[in-house]
This record gives structure tokens, sequence and C-alpha cells, in this order.
């Protein structure tokens, strides 16, 4: 049950469908034949947050793919209205399972957590190398108490791309103000209603799900000391989620793990400051491109 369809050269689309049915949304930048990175985005946003890296990875020679998650963008939502976390980890277990050679995986967030859990326990996903974008096993309930209050905000949706636009500036100041509005880039995010109103594109049925998220610290703890394959944290240098304690810690749990920051982001560090971004993960990723993964059980 899938369904694909040219884009163009550069990119194509595909749909795949979970054992539940939820149809999920997945994009490929680059050639087939070319080492795989996986990108999982986080809660709240889409695969478009990887736009930018995708278009350099392929360019770099690698294929990437970016995917949204249940109840994200463009793949389906819950008909229930309820979301598990481990639904999440099931549907990154079902897209690596979809792609033509064993991944690397770029994960930021939700995505990042979702990666270590499908990688470290079973049925446990063969994976070259990790890259863990501003996320650790414990980090700071101050940030997701602010991020979740964001995306409480406006129900009643925005009478417009530019009121979103300063919505989302006020969230994230460290941003630069004066730059232009690209509508294109950000209805990417937004769905337009039959009222006329844009509202967001993410089901907020799901905000349930992200205030139980710390019950899964131990569990991600468990996880990290079980990693074997090389790992890179990612860490904004503007954070409000993760800070150096909480990349100290994960750094005892998988000693084997590197580190690097991206100063001038906050946790949003590919949409913050995509370019060093870039150039933080380059060399790792052309480090373990052809890494033989965990052979581990």
């Amino acid at each position: 049950m899938e369904a694909a369809r040219k884009l163009n050269d550069d990119i194509r689309r595909r749909q795949i469908w979970t054992d539940d049915g939820i149809r999920l949304s997945l994009r490929y930048f680059g050639d087939d034949r070319a080492p795989c990175v996986l990108m999982a985005h986080g809660f709240g946003q889409t695969q478009y947050a990887w736009e930018n890296t995708g278009w350099q990875l392929a360019q770099m020679g690698y294929q990437a793919v970016s995917y949204d998650a249940r109840g994200h963008g463009e793949s389906d939502r819950a008909p229930s209205g309820e979301y598990d976390f481990e639904q999440f980890v099931e549907d990154f277990r079902r897209v690596c399972a979809s792609l033509p050679n064993t991944p690397m995986v770029i994960g930021a967030s939700m995505g990042g957590l979702t990666a270590l859990l499908a990688h470290s326990e079973k049925p446990k996903v063969d994976l070259k190398a990790m890259v863990l974008v501003d996320i650790a096993p414990r980090w700071d309930e101050r940030g997701v108490t602010a991020m979740l209050a964001f995306m409480r905000q406006h129900p009643e949706g925005f009478a417009s791309l530019e009121e979103a636009s300063e919505s989302i500036r006020a969230f994230l100041p460290h941003r630069r103000r004066g730059k232009p509005t690209n509508p294109i880039k950000l209805s990417q995010n937004l769905r337009q209603a039959s009222d006329g109103r844009w509202y967001w594109h993410w089901d907020p049925a799901m905000l349930a799900l992200a205030e139980k998220s710390a019950n899964l610290q131990s569990r991600l703890q468990s996880a990290s000391r079980r990693l074997r394959i090389p790992t890179l944290l990612i860490a904004g240098g503007q954070s409000d989620m993760i800070g150096a304690e909480h990349v100290d810690e994960f750094l005892k749990l998988a000693p084997h793990a590197e580190k690097a920051e991206v100063a001038g982001a906050g946790h949003m560090v590919a949409g913050d400051a995509n370019d060093q971004f870039i150039s933080a993960i380059t060399p790792f990723l052309n480090t373990h491109r052809d890494s033989p993964g965990d052979d581990t059980p």
C-alpha cells in the first residue's frame, strides 16, 4: 500500500501506511543509490523544517529523507484524537524499513527521542550513526512548558500569514527581526481553512501527549547507555530546552558520543542557523557514511 509521485529530478514524494492505517508523508532529496540520511522533525514541526538541510545534503552526495510524523503536516491525524509516544517510535521503525539502505539519522527534539528508543530497544532498528539535535534523555521542563504555552495560543487561528509570523517572532526573539516573511515557507506550516483563517499544521490533540513527556526520561537514559553507534549531540547555544548539565549527563551515559554547539541557535537549531548546523554535522556524516552500524543484538 504505497504511492509514489515524481515532483522533479531532485525531490520525490511517497506515502506509506502504518499497521493502524495512518498514512505517513515522505520526501526524498537526491539519488536513491547514495548513502541515506533520515531526518526526523520535532514536536509541532513538519518535514519542511528540513527543507534547506535536505537540499544541501543531496548536493553533498547523500540521499536525504524527511517525513511528517503522525498528526503533523501532510501525514494523517489519529481518527480517535488519541496519541501515544509508542506510536511515534513504531512509525519511525516503519519509515526505516521502507528505505533502500541503512540510514544515518538526524533527529530534532521529538525526532531524536524516537530514533534513540527505536534503535536501542527491541525490535531494534539498525542505524549507521545518529545526530541528536538539541535533545538529551533529560531536559529543562521550563522549555517544554514555554513551548506548550506557545502552541496553545491562537486556537482561533490567524487572519494572515503575517500575523502568524509576528507570533513566531515573539516566541523566538533570537531570530533576526526585520527579516521579510517568506509566505511560501510559512504556509508549509499552516493550513488555510474554509473561513480563510490560517491554522497550525499539527493536531492540537497531541498536546496531551507532550505534557507526559517527562515520564520517558528514565527510559531514555537506559537507551542512551545501550548506544554503540557513532553519535553526535548538537546543542543550540541559546536553547531553553537543554543546557550544559544535560549534555554532560548524556556524555556520561554514552561516553563514545561527540558534542557540538551552534552558538547563535535556540532549540530549533536547523531553522535558526542552518549554515552553521550543516557545518557542524558535515564532518561527522562524512566520517561515518560507510559505517557498518551496530550489529549487537
